[in-house]
């Protein structure tokens, strides 16, 4: 039986203990929560996403497998604090939406220090705009891809690979330079898009408060991920701003060409009709 120990029980860090725990190889892990919230952890184990929990960052040291599950900001940090504690042989790896910059961190301070943990950079394409134990569920990474950025045929890596397909996820290998590129594109960007829509549209229903009158699903689905957490968003947009800046420079020119065809109706078809998702 291997033992997982996860920092950070909260949507992503309970949504996995709680897969693990409910698959069918549930009876090769045991779980521990690690946080800085008894009353969380206490939560998570009564959700069944522990099997035991500890405020104490020292606990890891008789994990197989480290998850840090944490904003991308702190996993370094995390790590280095980890490295402390965990036996040799362990494995660490996080869950964070950006890896560049982390893998870089990281990287520098394993060849400073060969006795380091083996890192594992993931990316697990799941989420909701919630977050915290209360929302974590069974079947958050059924089906979904996860991302891995670290060397394909490490020891570690197809160790955290395991635990991945073991929570009915499907694992795709690039490098944390194409992730980043890829993810800015089709995850930060369109929360990018949710924020700043709903920052105009809280400016505009405090000038008039009839505009609510005219929310139906087009604006609820917009604006759904407009509720995820800043707290753990800044720092993704942060670590990922170059990617961003670009592609949010194309998209204003995009906007742009597609305000320009109001007074042509066959160049505007066309856009349209280029832009149309034809997934049914």
């Amino acid at each position: 039986m291997k033992k997982i120990a996860i920092i950070g029980v909260g949507l992503m860090g309970g949504s996995l203990g709680i897969a693990l725990k409910n698959g069918t190889n549930k009876k090769q892990y045991n779980i521990i929560g690690i946080g800085r919230n008894e009353k969380k952890l206490r939560k998570a184990k009564k959700l069944n996403a522990v099997d035991s929990f500890s405020v104490d960052i020292s606990s890891v040291r008789d994990a197989d497998i480290v998850f840090i599950c944490s904003p991308v900001d702190t996993v370094t940090d995390i790590y280095k604090i980890v490295s402390k504690y965990v036996k040799k042989g362990a494995v660490v790896a996080d869950i964070g939406s950006t890896k560049e910059n982390i893998e870089k961190e990281i990287n520098v301070l394993r060849k400073k220090n060969k006795n380091l943990p083996e890192f594992v950079g993931c990316h697990p394409m799941a989420g909701t705009e919630h977050s915290g134990i209360d929302y974590a569920k069974d079947d958050l990474y059924y089906d979904a891809t996860t991302i891995i950025t670290s060397n394909k045929n490490s020891k570690g890596t197809k160790i955290v690979a395991k635990v991945w397909k073991d929570v009915g996820c499907k694992v795709v290998y690039m490098s944390a330079k194409q992730h980043d590129k890829y993810a800015a594109f089709t995850s930060h960007l369109p929360h990018i898009i949710a924020f700043v829509y709903y920052k105009i549209f809280k400016e505009k229903s405090a000038k008039n408060k009839d505009i609510n009158n005219l929310i139906a699903g087009s604006f609820k689905s917009i604006t759904r991920v407009a509720k995820s957490s800043p707290e753990m968003w800044m720092p993704i947009f942060l670590n990922n701003k170059n990617n961003l800046k670009e592609l949010s420079k194309q998209l204003c020119k995009e906007i742009k060409l597609f305000t320009d065809t109001f007074n042509d109706t066959k160049k505007l078809k066309n856009f349209l009709a280029k832009g149309k998702n034809e997934n049914q």
